[in-house]
């Protein structure tokens, strides 16, 4: 496996990010937080493996600003992989069909999931996303129109709803 590390640098914070390069650019982990941080949250087949620092993450950097610069949805292209169970996988599926500007409740994820009585395992899902913002759970609202938790803030899922178009928070 060759991994490549960077932190992103965005008007909110830096993106840390980990994309594994040994076929497909594939992002395995990103947030804003320090990238020592994320990578001790990475799973087991992790442990032991060699991290290369680049700032151009095979393109994912790139990605990212053009992001920054208003292509709102640039990451839909990226390739993402994260171990989780079916639902999980579901639900990070449907995340990723969420479009910029747009948002969906706990309760349409976990339809979308294919289950409409797992409101709380979306919610789980959501929470346990080692890929935000490219997996963009901070799309994910309360059912009425509230802002909901987000893992790095709720002032951070506002500025990144905004920046993305989306103004009718409650």
């Amino acid at each position: 496996m060759k991994l490549l590390t960077h932190e992103i640098p965005t008007p909110w914070g830096k993106i840390a990010t980990v994309v594994d390069v040994t076929d497909v650019p594939t992002v395995v982990a990103a947030g804003f937080k320090p990238l020592s941080k994320l990578i001790k949250q990475l799973p087991d087949q992790f442990n032991g493996q060699k991290f290369k620092s680049d700032n151009k993450l095979a393109g994912v950097t790139g990605v990212v600003k053009d992001w920054l610069d208003g292509d709102l949805n640039a990451f839909d292209d990226l390739q993402v992989l994260q171990l989780g169970g079916e639902f999980r996988q579901s639900c990070w599926k449907a995340l990723r069909k969420v479009k910029a500007g747009k948002t969906i409740t706990y309760a349409q994820l976990a339809h979308k999931a294919g289950n409409i009585n797992a409101v709380r395992a979306a919610g789980s899902a959501c929470a346990k996303n080692l890929i935000a913002p490219f997996v963009p759970c901070h799309r994910v609202i309360k059912t009425g129109g509230t802002i909901g938790n987000y893992a790095f803030g709720v002032t951070l899922k506002e500025a990144l709803l905004t920046h993305e178009g989306f103004h009718n928070l409650r």
